[in-house]
């Protein structure tokens, strides 16, 4: 099965993308330094290639970039200026800011995460965590100036499973950081196998455990997504748990319908159940943990009444972009 790149190109289908080391997937990738090729460039060999960015433009720096929240805060803060730039009524001109200036700036600095060391982090849970949360949430949006915006579930799946980095000499795709590090190694859903296989140095990456509040922090760019926000090492366990009961008190998410005995749910829980819950059954009682005020109360009355019936709300995947190009 096949789709479509941001350019016309085939890529492979998802269950063939997962990323890999840059010195095992040499000539296994586009680059796409300032997102400007052109499509007669391409080959036939590119066609079945996947899609990377970092600016490779730039002369790497010399040793280990010790910096490496700095680096991710510097790439968002840039990032920030340029979405407030082109952004009117809510709405961001992806297209114009891939020409400013300043994004070039932001490849520079992107650049930088070639030389982060990821495994310098795997003792330290909170920090590996928060910094890939962030690196995510950021890369995502730069991705739709350098890739494009996916628009339909098919090249949605191709978007995260070959739109990738470049970290620390190793290539991640979105779905290799969320599944891969921060879900332990896990099937994503849609998919068949773990991002990382046997044998594969990234799986000594992989978190021990799920922490299923990563869900309230990834932002994959559409509405129904958690908002972004800023995570921290040394504040990560207070600052999930915030992000977890914010995005429970949103009524898009979770609502609860004690005349009915309903449980309404952002799709997001039914997609990672695994994460919160053994089963269907007891995934209201999870979800409690999370609530505050009224709504525990709540969902507490209908979880001793017993026979919650669970209902999962409608993703909304739409961007907010009002011109950019398309992805897939």
């Amino acid at each position: 099965m096949y789709g479509k790149s941001a350019f016309g190109l085939c890529i492979a289908s998802p269950s063939m993308s997962y990323a890999s080391s840059e010195k095992e997937t040499n000539g296994k990738y586009i680059v796409l330094n300032d997102g400007h090729f052109e499509v007669e460039a391409y080959t036939i060999e590119m066609r079945k290639t996947l899609i990377v960015f970092y600016s490779s433009q730039y002369t790497d720096e010399g040793g280990e970039e010790r910096d490496s929240m700095g680096v991710v805060n510097r790439i968002t803060d840039l990032w920030s200026q340029l979405e407030s730039k082109y952004s009117q009524n809510g709405l961001v001109d992806y297209l114009a800011i891939g020409t400013d200036s300043d994004f070039t700036k932001l490849e520079n600095e992107m650049n930088k995460l070639r030389n982060i060391s990821l495994e310098n982090m795997r003792e330290d849970r909170d920090e590996l965590t928060a910094f890939v949360i962030n690196v995510y949430n950021v890369l995502i949006r730069v991705a739709f100036v350098i890739a494009g915006i996916p628009k339909s579930d098919l090249s949605r799946l191709s978007f995260f499973d070959t739109v990738a980095v470049n970290v620390g000499g190793d290539i991640y795709t979105f779905n290799d950081m969320e599944n891969g590090i921060l879900r332990a190694n896990s099937v994503p859903p849609y998919h068949l196998a773990k991002p990382f296989p046997k044998g594969d140095r990234r799986e000594s990456l992989a978190l021990s455990s799920v922490d299923p509040r990563i869900h309230f922090a990834l932002n994959c760019g559409a509405k129904s997504c958690p908002p972004v926000k800023q995570y921290t090492a040394k504040g990560l366990n207070d600052e999930l748990q915030v992000s977890a009961i914010e995005f429970c008190q949103n009524k898009s998410n979770v609502s609860i319908d004690e005349e009915r005995g309903e449980l309404r749910l952002s799709k997001i829980f039914k997609w990672y159940m695994n994460d919160f819950a053994s089963s269907r059954g007891v995934l209201p009682k999870q979800v409690s943990k999370y609530l505050i005020g009224m709504d525990q109360d709540s969902l507490d009355r209908l979880l001793r009444k017993g026979n919650v019936k669970t209902e999962f709300l409608n993703y909304d995947w739409t961007t907010n972009d009002t011109n950019s190009k398309r992805f897939g």
